[in-house]
This record gives structure tokens, sequence and C-alpha cells, in this order.
């Protein structure tokens, strides 16, 4: 079912209808289903840190380019961080970025530093849902 948008209170919360992915799995899905009542629904998530992902995989940037396709073809996400030792994000490097670089960089010698999208827009958990998601239209982000 193709997801629409309404475009009442846009800037806002904008009424989303459809189907849409999310990162909980069927069994947390399930597991929060049979604690609510009949009626009870539960409410829409309005902070980041209610819909990331924690156990995030990321890359150092002294690794090579290599490494970082082995990553991004194993795993089912779409884009990888790169950060220093102490958690930092530095950069990231999405598959489309992979497939640019791929005839233009030798595999053996290039650095992940060489290939990532420097200085990403972060938010942090308690960033706004709203304000999040006019950041990735404002900047244009692709997920």
């Amino acid at each position: 079912m193709p997801m629409k948008v309404s475009s009442r209170n846009v800037g806002k919360y904008p009424e989303v209808q459809g189907r849409m992915s999310s990162t909980r799995n069927e069994r947390q899905t399930r597991g929060n289903r049979n604690k609510a009542s009949a009626g009870d629904i539960a409410p829409p998530p309005r902070r980041i840190g209610e819909l990331m992902t924690t156990h995030v995989v990321q890359l150092q940037p002294h690794k090579l380019f290599r490494e970082a396709v082995d990553l991004l073809a194993k795993n089912p996400f779409r884009h990888l961080l790169v950060g220093d030792p102490d958690g930092r994000i530095l950069g990231v490097i999405s598959d489309r970025d992979v497939l640019r670089a791929a005839d233009c960089y030798d595999s053996e010698t290039t650095l992940a530093a060489d290939v990532m999208t420097p200085e990403p827009i972060t938010v942090n958990v308690d960033t706004p849902l709203s304000s999040a998601v006019a950041l990735v239209l404002d900047h244009q982000v692709n997920c």
C-alpha cells in the first residue's frame, strides 16, 4: 500500500497513512500488542531515541575502503558510520558512495576516510521527530 502524507499540519507533525517500516522486529511488536488492552493504541514516537537503532556498525577512518564494501555487502543496512575510537561520528559511507567510488578508487589502498561524506548531520536522542524530519527534507538526505 503506498504511503500518503496529508498536507494538514505540515511542519508540525504530518499525518501519515499507510504501511511504514521501523526498526522494531515482529517479536517486539507482538509483545507490545499483548501488553495493551483491546482499545489501547500506542502513542506515536515523538523523539528520535524512540525510533533509532542502538546497535550500529562503525568503521574507523584509517580502515580500507574494501572493509566498508564488505560490511555493506554482508549486512542489511545501506549506511555505515565512520568514527573515531571514542565513538565520535566523523562521516558516513552509503551504498551509493561505494558505487560511485568503485571505478575511481583502488580497494587495496583507499581508506574509508577517502570515500566517506564528512561531517554528517546528526541529532541526539532527545531531538523531536518533527525536527529530524525537517532536517532530512531540508538537506535532501537519502535514506
